[in-house]
């Protein structure tokens, strides 16, 4: 009994410690090497689960022969091998643990039940928080698959042979080589990836590919001799599917590169769907199957490195990176490291056990356990964000009902552990509350001492103030390109040719039907038929109509120079022979002397900018894709928020970052640029603001050039102040996203 334990006696402990608990029947060891140490993996073949216990685990674990009491065995151990040796706590510890996943039993019935219960009962509370704290990852259990992996191996077992790898590292590289000869057009259609229009699809192929994922995952257990005896579904936010199988047969595998094969096998597998689109794609003009295919290589090549291959969460990166590294249990010995440094450096707690033992990479799993934690904490507040926003508001209910239920699990967790360990690990209560005290003053003070001064960003491009944009105004496929990027043009010079096979044939048609108008009104009025002359007169008009339109639409199929000036098209010869559609911008005709930014600022940062603007104060441009910034001038700040935009390289579909959507009565096939502009909204908001930027700074930018615009405040704020806002900003911002119907 620990000293801790004395004052307020904790009966499960005692309940356990007088008990004689006995491994259940049919539970099966199998050791392993791990790391240079022997690792004792114990499997519960009923349920499917595995647990690594170490050299003293597995020897305590064996000696609960249902005869001993536990604490016996500790007496018992402490007298033979030091190194066997377990004290009260971790020998507790470790039955509560056994008992939870129902690993032992005990001949008294009696006894066994009420062990159960106190072990159990205190902990009812915690379970009912940790379920409301799991609302965000619903997890569906939809059966057993082992039956379909079995004959899936059997017939396509060799998919995951040696030999196809190869084949498969041939496919990947003509893939990547596929992409970067057509990497121009790549870039371009990745503007439209996220569009509101397209989440349908983005939706269908998800769901796709991870079923897929998760195939590999069991093709390749199964493969090697394990079990996969659970598939189902994991729902992120309650909306997000996300597919998963119970491949943790594998860690019975003797061989670590089995066991990383299965954890590498769906990326594995969906790297090669995204190589087979690649080549595919770029062999295919631009069209819906294009597209689909395009958004099949960013599914499957960028999120899944993205997602899965990110070793700080348990997915597919972490076991590989454990196994890897020969650390068995990285995260919870990561997880411990963390929790002792908390201890031992936060709350004083100068007797707190160091977790590993000697010889383990503690630098390793100490930096690990932190990046873990960090990432963690991050991920659970923007998915508690992400959860407000969802469902029309009824999300910020979930995210308040989850967050609650995180903070009390963790402050009861926390109370426990202070209630039960501080005063064995050196810390009394005085002295923990006058260190918390000291630690919350010294933040407040830091808060309340520390002035910053905060900086609005907004996202901007460059522009010609006198104008000299270039950009597709009738579709079609770019045949002919008749400068270069720096070349000299004078007014009227040919710029570049396009092709609409099905817009010139209409044109001809239309032609054809005038004339047959024309005719038919002249033989309708040398008939003396009056009343069908005129009608078919007032069809020849409208005919004459819509022929003048579309010769002004073709006619934009071949462009010429506005002005003389210097052609800036940068990347242009890469889109030879690609569909362009309408508002793309191709390229500028410039004008050295001045340009100006066009900005899109949301509604926290406009007075900031206004400021800027009404003192004459520099704001800073920086581009996208270089190391140069530029110094501009505020001339305008409109005052009105609107939901149109204000430029095409602004919104996504024209490769800018301001999310929008599809416009009630918008034109779908806008023939125009500022046409297309206009079938646009805004998703939120947004203050319109022009800067303009001097001649020196001009000369360095491209017109249709994407940045960001930095603008400091007047004067500095305390760090309290700064946070203060940010949390009512985006507090109301959930409130308006919960009041919206």
């Amino acid at each position: 009994m620990q000293p801790s334990s004395i004052g307020n006696p904790d009966y499960a402990v005692r309940e356990i410690e007088v008990s004689a608990p006995r491994v259940r029947a049919g539970l099966r060891w199998t050791f392993q090497q791990s790391g240079g140490e022997g690792v004792y993996l114990l499997e519960d073949p009923l349920h499917g689960r595995f647990f690594r216990l170490g050299r003293r685990e597995h020897h305590f674990v064996k000696c609960l022969d249902g005869r001993r009491t536990v604490a016996q065995i500790v007496a018992a151990l402490s007298t033979g091998d030091r190194d066997l040796a377990m004290d009260s706590q971790e020998a507790t510890s470790l039955v509560r643990m056994l008992i939870d996943h129902g690993l032992v039993s005990t001949g008294d019935s009696d006894h066994a039940d009420r062990v159960w219960d106190e072990v159990n009962r205190p902990q009812e509370s915690k379970r009912l928080l940790g379920r409301l704290g799991q609302i965000l990852f619903l997890r569906v259990p939809l059966g057993n698959p082992d039956r379909f992996f079995i004959w899936l191996a059997r017939h396509a077992g060799w998919l995951a042979s040696p030999g196809f790898a190869l084949v498969w590292l041939v496919v990947v590289i003509a893939g990547v080589f596929a992409v970067v000869d057509q990497a121009g057009r790549f870039r371009a259609e990745m503007s439209g990836v996220f569009h509101v229009g397209n989440l349908w699809m983005l939706g269908g192929l998800w769901v796709v590919l991870k079923i897929v994922h998760e195939c590999w995952h069991g093709l390749v257990c199964r493969r090697h001799g394990g079990a996969v005896p659970e598939a189902g579904v994991t729902f992120l936010l309650l909306s997000t599917p996300l597919g998963y199988v119970n491949a943790s047969s594998s860690a019975a595998f003797p061989s670590k590169w089995q066991r990383i094969a299965v954890s590498a096998a769906g990326m594995y597998g969906e790297l090669l769907i995204a190589a087979i689109a690649a080549i595919a794609w770029a062999r295919l003009e631009p069209g819906p199957l294009s597209a689909a295919l395009h958004q099949v290589i960013v599914l499957s090549s960028v999120t899944t490195v993205l997602f899965n291959a990110n070793p700080l969460m348990r997915f597919d990166g972490y076991y590989i990176l454990s196994d890897l590294l020969d650390i068995p249990n990285l995260a919870g010995k990561g997880q411990s490291v963390t929790r002792w440094l908390l201890r031992r450096w936060l709350l004083g707690m100068k007797k707190a056990r160091f977790p590993l033992r000697p010889g383990e990479p503690r630098w390793i799993i100490g930096l690990y356990g932190v990046a873990a934690a960090g990432w963690r904490v991050l991920v659970t507040i923007g998915l508690l964000i992400g959860a407000a926003l969802l469902f029309e508001g009824a999300g910020l209910l979930l995210a308040l009902v989850a967050a609650a239920a995180m903070v009390l699990q963790s402050l009861a967790g926390a109370l426990k552990y202070l209630k039960k360990s501080a005063t064995a690990e050196g810390l009394s209560p005085l002295r923990l509350t006058v260190r918390l005290a000291l630690l919350t003053a010294a933040v407040g003070a830091a808060m309340g001492l520390i002035h910053i001064t905060p900086t609005a960003s907004a996202p901007a491009v460059v522009q010609e103030v006198s104008g000299g944009e270039i950009r597709a105004e009738c579709p079609g496929f770019l045949i002919d390109i008749a400068v270069s990027d720096g070349a000299r043009v004078a007014a009227g010079d040919l710029l570049f040719r396009l092709e609409n096979a099905e817009e010139t044939a209409q044109l001809r048609r239309i032609e054809t039907e005038i004339a047959r108008s024309r005719l038919r009104a002249a033989q309708s009025l040398a008939a003396g038929q009056i009343a069908a002359s005129q009608a078919e007169e007032r069809n020849l008009q409208a005919l004459e109509e819509t022929a003048a339109e579309l010769r002004n639409h073709t006619a934009t199929l071949e462009r010429r120079a506005p002005r003389a000036g210097i052609v800036q098209s940068p990347g242009l010869d890469s889109l030879q022979g690609t569909w362009i559609e309408p508002g793309r911008l191709l390229m500028t005709i410039g004008a050295e002397d001045r340009k100006e930014l066009v900005i899109m600022a949301a509604q926290e940062d406009w007075q900031t900018f206004d400021a800027a603007r009404a003192t004459g104060r520099t704001v800073t441009f920086v581009p996208r894709r270089r190391w140069h910034t530029a110094p501009a001038t505020i001339r305008v700040a409109n005052a009105s928020a609107t939901t149109q935009p204000s430029h095409f390289g602004l919104i996504t579909p024209g490769g800018g970052p301001l999310t929008v959507r599809d416009r009630p009565g918008g034109d779908p096939e806008a023939a125009t640029s500022a046409d297309a502009l206009s079938r646009y909204a805004l998703a939120a908001p947004r203050f319109e603001i022009r800067a303009e930027i001097a001649a020196p700074d001009a000369a360095a930018l491209l017109s249709g050039e994407p940045g960001t615009l930095l603008a400091a405040a007047a004067e500095p704020e305390t760090l309290a102040s700064l946070s203060a806002k940010a949390l009512r900003r985006q507090l109301d911002r959930l409130w308006d996203t919960a009041r919206t119907p």
